[in-house]
């Protein structure tokens, strides 16, 4: 049955989708304040990056102003940015990060 027939009988048929969902660039922003000590803690901890990979991380956003830190679905980028924002605020950080759709 075409689908505009069936709209017309009242009837709609959705059909859930085998999609994954969009995923999210984080970025981590550079400022003047915030450690490397801190940085690269947070990356650990809240990213699951290891030694080798915050460090790199963290050089990166001296330099460059900024870095990549993952692509994770929306949520989880939600999730995690507000976890390490939620850290720096504590320690009087003004550590920031940014969301990007891929």
């Amino acid at each position: 049955m075409p689908q505009q027939e069936r709209e017309r009988q009242g009837r709609v048929i959705t059909r859930p989708s085998n999609r994954e969902p969009r995923k999210h660039r984080v970025i981590i922003l550079n400022d003047d304040f915030t450690t490397f000590e801190f940085v690269i803690m947070v990356m650990m901890t809240v990213f699951q990056k290891t030694l080798a990979e915050a460090e790199e991380i963290a050089e990166t956003t001296h330099i460059h102003q900024k870095s990549s830190v993952g692509v994770y679905p929306l949520d989880i980028a939600r999730s995690k940015v507000a976890k390490a924002t939620e850290m720096a605020r504590a320690e009087k950080f003004p550590l920031r990060f940014e969301i990007l759709p891929e």
